[in-house]
């Protein structure tokens, strides 16, 4: 399966990615408890501006919690109700940013975060998403100067490195400066990964000695990010230990049964790499159950059906993919093989 290890969501990781707030638990550190949900956060801080309905940080975590809950107009009131309260408050206004971006609107995220170093000229948070905003509207200079200033600032700065990264990558397209940003920014903080997921990617296009070391340190830092044990998996597959690629899907498919590109990449390897036909095609199946769509599985669910000897049926599905996408030059190549081969 094809894939753009290096642009593949640059824009998806930026700004808004692991920016939602955690709800604040009402619990002491000590004391053992199930996780507080959103909506059980939602339902205390409620009790407690029923109480206290002056307090300007009681609005702003409770807008912080129905951010998370995806309740974005109330999340609005409530920092609108904070932000009356107090209006100087940085984090309320780099909450609003978030709630924008979710919105779409690019013009109140720059005026909101300005707003916040005006409030706060040190503060490097609103600089470093200012960056974020202009390198996504591929105002690339304006972004350069405020993750520089922000690393200035504040030379611990994980977030910085990485959206300078991004930088270099986007702007530049300069692989080894990106790579030096993403691992500044993997050893500030042990516990991002975005960073490691990039730098995942620039490895497994570059294929440096020790990659798979690499991948697999990523996939055991980080053992509940998909993406991660995606990445280790792809590459398993393709450097000899399908076997092993598999253990990894079937991990993520116990995580996300309806994922199609996953269940696609075992049907590939069951084919490709291992001979099983049989699997294969009953993953393929799966596939276009998922996504009737998906092309690449549609035409090789013909390949495994011209492989068991089924060649009407092949044929059929190479004549269909033709139709839905003439320069299909594999489904050509297949109509002729089989054309080939009944004339022989």
């Amino acid at each position: 399966m094809k894939k753009n290890l290096l642009l593949f969501s640059l824009l998806l990781v930026l700004f808004a990615c692991g920016s939602k707030p955690q709800t604040e638990s009402t619990e002491t550190p000590q004391t053992p408890s199930s996780p507080v949900t959103v909506s059980e956060a939602i339902r205390v801080l409620s009790d407690s501006i029923a109480l206290d309905s002056t307090n300007a940080k009681l609005y702003l975590s409770r807008a912080k919690a129905y951010y998370a809950n995806e309740q974005v107009g109330l999340a609005m009131i409530d920092i609108n109700k904070s932000l009356k309260l107090d209006p100087n408050n940085v984090d309320t206004y780099l909450l609003l940013a978030d709630v924008y971006y979710m919105l779409g609107d690019a013009n109140n995220i720059n005026v909101t975060l300005n707003r916040a170093l005006e409030i706060a000229p040190s503060d490097t948070r609103p600089m470093v998403k200012l960056g974020e905003l202009n390198l996504l509207q591929q105002n690339y200079n304006l972004a350069a100067a405020y993750i520089d200033k922000a690393i200035k600032t504040q030379p611990y700065n994980p977030r910085a490195y990485f959206v300078r990264g991004m930088y270099y990558i986007m702007a530049q397209q300069d692989t080894a400066n990106a790579l030096k940003s993403f691992q500044y920014s993997a050893e500030q903080d042990g516990t991002f990964y975005d960073p490691v997921e990039q730098i995942c990617r620039i490895y497994a296009v570059q294929q440096p000695p020790y990659v798979l070391d690499y991948l697999r340190k990523a996939q055991r830092q980080f053992p509940d990010q998909a993406n991660s044990r995606y990445e280790l998996a792809l590459y398993l597959q393709s450097h000899g230990e399908p076997e092993e690629a598999l253990a990894h899907y079937d991990t993520l498919i116990m995580q996300q049964p309806d994922n199609y590109i996953v269940l696609y990449n075992i049907a590939y390897v069951n084919f490709v790499y291992l001979d099983r036909n049989d699997i294969a095609l009953d993953y393929f199946n799966k596939v276009l159950d998922l996504n009737p769509g998906y092309l690449d599985a549609y035409f090789n669910k013909g390949r495994v059906l011209e492989q068991m000897g089924d060649y009407a049926q092949a044929m059929e599905i190479y004549k269909e993919v033709l139709n839905r996408q003439p320069d299909y030059r594999l489904a050509i190549d297949g109509i002729n093989r089989i054309q080939n081969q009944a004339e022989e």
